[in-house]
């Protein structure tokens, strides 16, 4: 038996303590917060997307990313289904083969994992952050609130930079830095994009369900479909979050960016061009705005006109040919420079972390460091929205447990 000490009672850190104490070993999960999952908690809009059916290495980034090949066979949607089960928990699929508990609600699975670390002994230290970690004669020294512990283990399970309002902080890469591993970058990833164009406020809170195209110094290098919402500083939603890693890349390179939007995803811009000029014909009195109001909501009309300088244009049946090709160009292509993301404060996950090329790939062990171990966000590794953040933190913090 071995004294294990788990730093983080986050997802892989819960995961990782349970695997752990089945195993017969004593475990102490140090979490700085009051509570344990705080980010859990937050995911999915407090739903939780626990999982995803199509769970595939091409849904997941790093700068090694083969490395976490054996973690995702190991721990695939049916073993994190079976492992959840046995909790007592029920599914539902949502779109796009999302994962959440059957009661729609996050706390549940919080309340489950710890149940089941409670009722195998897991010595869970709530409000014990630890500062400092050291290694003296083959025992890991953990200094938390001016005392320190001795373990035969240490699993760093601490997350990333991101939501550092529920108290994600850089610590497990200073900790990961002191045994000599190297540290990937770190850059905010699931995150809103930050606009130029001060006339996006226009059509705050419009959403709509559209393609987004990014343009790296004027090449392009992904598109993606879901729903865009505009907002007061630029654009959030699912298809920009899907881009927004290749953004924060572009933009820590003092890149030039910028995204094409189709906000009419299901016309041609012929027969959106011969829809508009249709319409022309019950436009006698109407103006612009109230005009295009038939078709998109009014404040993306509003952005429309004054991104397309037609605000002089009072009546909508006199639009010149001209000027109803810019309105269609307007709705097919519309063209915004983004300047940033809203950075770690509201990013999901974070790319960056410590790099795989120095971590056993079935273990998840450090190469460098016998019985020092990582999982979850504080490695090298992000992945696509739709629950793979947090399948990956569930399979790390499973083998990980199972190594020890």
């Amino acid at each position: 038996m071995k004294r294990v000490g788990i730093v983080g009672a986050g997802a892989s850190g819960l995961v990782c303590a349970i695997e752990a104490a089945r195993k017969g070993h004593a475990v102490f999960l140090f979490e700085k917060n009051s509570k344990v999952g705080r980010k859990i908690l937050a995911t999915g809009n407090g739903k939780c997307n626990i999982s995803n059916q199509n769970i595939t290495l091409e849904a997941y980034h790093g700068e090694a990313i083969l490395g976490i090949k054996e973690v995702l066979k190991r721990f695939d949607t049916f073993t994190c289904k079976s492992f959840f089960s046995k909790l007592g928990l029920e599914f539902r699929e949502g779109e796009a083969g999302k994962v959440y508990p059957m009661s729609h609600q996050a706390s549940s699975v919080v309340d489950v994992l710890l149940h089941e670390a409670r009722s195998l002994g897991v010595q869970i230290c709530l409000e014990s952050e630890v500062v400092a970690i050291e290694k003296k004669e083959g025992h890991f020294v953990l200094h938390v609130k001016e005392q320190t512990s001795l373990f035969d283990a240490c699993v760093i399970a601490t997350g990333s930079l991101a939501m550092p309002n529920l108290g994600s902080s850089g610590s497990g890469y200073d900790f990961a830095k002191a045994f000599g591993h190297q540290i990937i970058a770190p850059l905010p990833s699931l995150v809103q994009c930050v606009c130029e164009e001060s006339d996006v406020a226009l059509a705050s809170g419009v959403k709509m369900d559209g393609v987004v195209e990014l343009f790296v110094e004027n090449q392009k290098v992904q598109c993606a479909t879901g729903d865009l919402l505009f907002t007061a500083y630029g654009l959030s939603g699912s298809a920009m979050l899907e881009i927004s890693r290749k953004v924060s890349v572009a933009c820590a390179r003092s890149e030039r960016v910028h995204v094409v939007l189709d906000l009419m995803p299901t016309f041609s811009k012929e027969a959106l061009q011969s829809l508009l000029q249709k319409r022309v014909s019950i436009a006698k009195g109407k103006s612009l705005s109230l005009w295009l109001e038939g078709m998109i909501p009014k404040k993306l009309a509003l952005l429309i006109l004054h991104h397309e300088k037609l605000l002089h244009v009072k009546d909508a049946s006199e639009l010149s040919a001209k000027e109803l090709k810019k309105i269609v160009f307007a709705l097919k292509a519309l063209r915004l420079h983004v300047t940033q993301t809203k950075g770690f404060e509201s990013a999901e996950v974070c790319a960056g972390g410590v790099d795989l090329r120095e971590i056993e790939t079935k273990s998840l062990q450090s190469r460098r460091v016998e019985n020092l171990y990582f999982c979850g966000e504080v490695l090298d590794v992000d992945g696509d929205c739709g629950g793979f953040n947090l399948h990956f933190a569930w399979a790390s913090g499973y083998c990980a447990g199972q190594s020890l």
